[in-house]
C-alpha cells in the first residue's frame, strides 16, 4: 500500500488511476523477470569449450575436422592453438591443461608412465619435397644420404641444393631414421657440423620450402593438401607418396597421428569428437586430404 500510495503522487495526463496501475504493473513484471533470470539455467547459453594441442603435423587435419564438427554441434567450441610439439601435447594432457593432446610420434620411455591413453586416428605420408624450381621428381635413399653428407651439392641442372631440415627428435626425422638405412648417422653428423638450416615447426618448414628456390626439405602429404603449400613431393625409390601406397605398404615413410588423454578426465564432448573422427564422415574428410584413417 505504501508503494501504491507514493506512486499516487505522480500526476499526468492519463490520470492518477491509470498511472498507478501502469507503474504497479511494471513493477510486478520487473520482479517476475528477475525471478525468472535467477532460476534459468546459466549453462543453456554457455558453449562447451575444448582445447586440442600438440604436434604441428596434426593441426591442419584437426582444424578441418573441428570446423566440420562445430558446424554440426554449435554448442561446442574447439580451440586448436599453434604447435607446441608432441612433447608439449603430452605434458599438457598429463597436467590436465587440455582436453586432447595431439602427437605424431610414439611415447618415449619416460612418458609411458604418465597414465595416458594413446589413440591413433590417422596416417599420412612423410614427404621428401622440393621447391617447384627443382627439375627432379624423384630421389633414392642413397641420394638423400649424399645430400645430407654434403657430398652431393647440386641438382642435375646445376642448381645448388639448399637443404632445410628439422631438429633432433622431430617426428619426420624419426620416420627417416626408421625407414632409411644409414640416415641416423648421417643426420647426426650433419647436425654436429651445423651444416644445414634447421627449422623447428612444420608450418615454418612448409612456408620456407615454398619460397626458397632449389630447396629440399621434409613435409607431409596432409598438410600440403589442406594448406595448399606450393611444394613438390618426390617419389622415393620410385614409389609415389600416396595414402594408397601407405596402406598397401609400398611407401614405408609415414607418420601415425594420435590423440593422447587421461581416460578418467576426458570430457564427454571430446569423446564425441573422437567418435566423429572415427565415423564414416570423418574418414571421408581424411581420405580426401591425404590421410589414411584409423591405425
Amino acid at each position: 500500500m505504501n508503494i501504491v500510495h507514493r506512486m499516487g503522487r505522480v500526476k499526468g495526463r492519463d490520470g492518477d488511476g491509470r498511472i498507478r496501475f501502469r507503474l504497479l504493473l511494471n513493477g510486478v513484471l520487473g520482479v517476475c523477470f528477475l525471478l525468472l533470470a535467477a532460476v534459468a539455467p546459466a549453462s543453456s547459453a554457455t558453449p562447451v569449450h575444448l582445447v586440442f594441442a600438440g604436434s604441428g603435423t596434426n593441426l591442419p587435419l584437426i582444424r578441418l575436422l573441428a570446423a566440420e564438427f562445430m558446424e554440426r554441434y554449435p554448442e561446442v567450441e574447439i580451440e586448436v592453438p599453434a604447435s607446441i610439439g608432441s612433447t608439449g601435447g603430452i605434458r599438457a594432457a598429463a597436467d590436465g591443461a587440455i582436453a586432447l593432446g595431439l602427437i605424431s610420434r610414439p611415447l618415449r620411455e619416460k612418458e609411458q608412465g604418465l597414465g595416458l591413453r594413446v589413440s591413433a586416428y590417422a596416417r599420412t605420408p612423410v614427404l621428401i619435397a622440393v621447391h617447384p624450381s627443382v627439375a627432379e621428381d624423384q630421389i633414392t635413399h642413397a641420394e638423400l644420404l649424399d645430400i645430407y653428407r654434403g657430398t652431393r651439392t647440386r641438382w642435375q641442372d646445376g642448381g645448388e641444393i639448399i637443404v632445410l631440415t628439422r631438429e633432433p627428435g622431430d617426428s619426420s626425422i624419426e620416420v627417416l631414421v626408421e625407414g632409411v638405412p644409414g640416415f641416423r648417422a648421417v643426420y647426426d653428423e650433419s647436425q654436429e657440423a651445423g651444416r644445414w638450416t634447421t627449422l623447428l615447426r612444420d608450418l615454418v618448414m612448409n612456408q620456407t620450402l615454398a619460397r626458397t628456390p632449389q630447396a629440399i626439405g621434409l613435409s607431409d602429404l596432409g598438410a600440403v593438401t589442406i594448406e595448399k603449400h606450393a611444394i613438390k613431393p618426390l617419389r622415393v625409390n620410385g614409389v609415389t607418396p600416396t595414402p594408397d601406397n601407405v596402406e598397401n605398404g609400398s611407401y614405408p615413410l609415414f607418420k601415425t597421428l594420435a590423440f593422447i588423454y587421461r581416460e578418467e578426465a576426458l570430457p564427454a564432448a571430446a569423446r564425441h569428437f573422437i567418435d566423429f573422427v572415427r565415423s564414416e564422415q570423418g574418414g571421408e574428410i581424411m581420405r580426401a586430404n591425404g590421410y589414411v584413417s584409423g591405425q
